[in-house]
């Protein structure tokens, strides 16, 4: 009974570890964010006029989605356009972006049509002038 035990224990554990490498390495086959225009968590002193996001191939136009949400709700931006870069992707901002917290979300999907989305914040903090005498 013993020997039983530790075979299912044996069988469980490398059932365990195949499925984590798999699951990572399915994971590398499929775009993802390599970097943004804001950055994650970046605490801007002036309203960006695009979001930009690359990736780590290049992204179906037809596929990809940019939006700007902040505190007081949805802020305008354009249709989602090609860059001078082909792994990245841009949309300009046409609303109005005033001091407050901004989660951009994103939706994109590489050559194996597979899409994927995501999500980061940045701030915008009030550009302060300097006083007067």
């Amino acid at each position: 009974m013993k020997r039983e035990s530790i075979l299912g224990k044996a069988l469980v554990l490398s059932s365990a570890v195949a499925l984590v490498v798999f699951t990572t390495a399915a994971s590398l086959w499929h775009l993802h964010l390599t970097d943004s225009f804001p950055k994650t968590d970046a605490m801007l002193t002036e309203a960006p006029d695009s979001v930009r996001l690359w990736f780590n191939e290049e992204p179906e136009l037809a596929l990809a989605a940019i939006s700007l949400d902040g505190e007081h709700g949805a802020v305008e931006m354009s249709e989602v356009r090609e860059t001078d870069d082909s792994k990245s992707i841009k949309a300009e901002v046409l609303g109005e972006v005033v001091p407050g917290e901004y989660r951009v979300s994103w939706r994109a999907a590489g050559e194996d049509g597979h899409a994927v989305r995501g999500s980061f914040d940045f701030m915008v903090h009030a550009h302060s002038s300097p006083e007067r005498n």
